[in-house]
């Protein structure tokens, strides 16, 4: 059994379906363990190679694959990396796809990049790149006022600051271009009589312009693993002073641009899973729970946040007669909770965090 470390006082919930839900709960933190322990390797050992480059001293070449040659080793081009030089060239992406599978085609684009970019005689870029087996990969192609936080004393920050409240890491989603990971407080709650939750707060953040640095809380319902991240944090654009022209940067300098989001993350992952954070979280489900939701009203609100695709997903399952997986009654809460359902079967791990952000929106109504 879990046991609670932190001298943080939780008033867990004592009810049959809570000691049920308290089982389902450890076996959700032991299987989501290798997942978390996943990313922070990943976050550890994957630090960017950064070049600052004149524009017109950036070329992209077509040899088998549209690739960047820097003077040096084989650089090949991830197609986050890509998009992005494609909307500093205006060059639409889609042109470049279609182009991208043939040799002539590959020739055409890296002729098309080259000229663009030759043209841009004031401007610099900074170039974010992986080593890799057989060279290095460009995955973030950003501006050179781009503020570099490296991901590593953050998400250490992030997991030292959770274990003082009793956190524990649960999951985490290691993207090529952006990295999440969540952390919850062992203890289930009880806001409405059977239905069971458990708090957490999830932090992503994206070296290569993927998204800016993000602490969420979220909860998660324990009948079906329904998540509704609730609130966001903090949300830091990568965006400073402009930065030197040297090539390399020493790991002072990092630690030294990282330091204040640091400090950030430890306060807030402290404020949001806190006590009063948590009692305040009961209470919106309570209010939302009691919220009736007019079917013109659910149509209005996921029309603004959903494509028509998974909008029509929702739909289905909020009116549907499922109440094993949704909470019963046509509620807010309902609504939340059949947005959470929905992006937990959805593949794509970007578009379920993104989901997920909507289910909170739909408890904060």
């Amino acid at each position: 059994m879990l046991v609670h470390h932190s001298s943080t006082d939780y008033a867990a919930a004592a009810s049959d379906a809570a000691a049920h839900a308290r089982t389902k709960l450890e076996s959700l933190i032991e299987t989501g363990r290798t997942r978390a322990a996943a990313v922070i390797e990943q976050v550890q050992r994957q630090l960017p190679v950064d070049r600052i480059s004149p524009a017109p001293l950036v070329k992209f070449t077509a040899n088998g694959h549209v690739g960047l040659d820097l003077g040096g080793g084989p650089i090949t081009v991830h197609d986050h990396a890509l998009s992005q030089v494609c909307a500093r060239t205006d060059v639409p992406f889609g042109y470049i796809q279609r182009l991208r599978g043939t040799d002539w085609g590959r020739q055409l684009i890296a002729r098309n990049l080259n000229d663009n970019l030759a043209a841009q005689t004031g401007s610099r870029y900074l170039l974010r790149m992986v080593p890799q087996t057989d060279g290095l990969e460009l995955r973030g192609f950003l501006s050179d006022r781009y503020r570099r936080l490296d991901s590593r004393p953050i998400i250490d920050a992030f997991c030292k600051a959770a274990n003082t409240v009793g956190a524990l890491p649960i999951e985490g989603y290691a993207l090529e271009t952006r990295v999440a990971i969540k952390a919850i407080i062992p203890t289930v709650f009880e806001p409405v009589p059977n239905e069971v939750m458990a708090f957490g707060v999830i932090l992503s953040n994206s070296d290569f312009g993927d998204g800016a640095l993000s602490l969420r809380a979220f909860m998660l319902r324990l009948w079906c693993t329904n998540y509704a991240i609730t609130d966001e944090a903090l949300r830091q654009v990568h965006l400073g002073g402009v930065l030197p022209a040297e090539v390399q940067f020493s790991d002072r300098t990092y630690r030294f641009d990282t330091a204040r989001s640091v400090s950030m993350v430890s306060d807030l992952v402290r404020s949001e899973i806190g006590p009063d954070r948590v009692a305040a979280s009961c209470d919106a489900i309570r209010r939302a729970n009691e919220q009736y939701m007019h079917s013109w009203k659910v149509t209005a609100f996921l029309k603004k946040h959903l494509g028509i695709g998974d909008a029509t997903d929702v739909t289905n399952a909020f009116t549907s007669a499922d109440v094993q997986n949704l909470p019963p009654g046509q509620t807010a809460w309902r609504l939340s909770n059949a947005i959470s359902w929905i992006a937990g079967n959805t593949p794509n791990e970007a578009k379920r965090l993104d989901m997920m952000k909507v289910a909170g929106l739909a408890l904060q109504r």
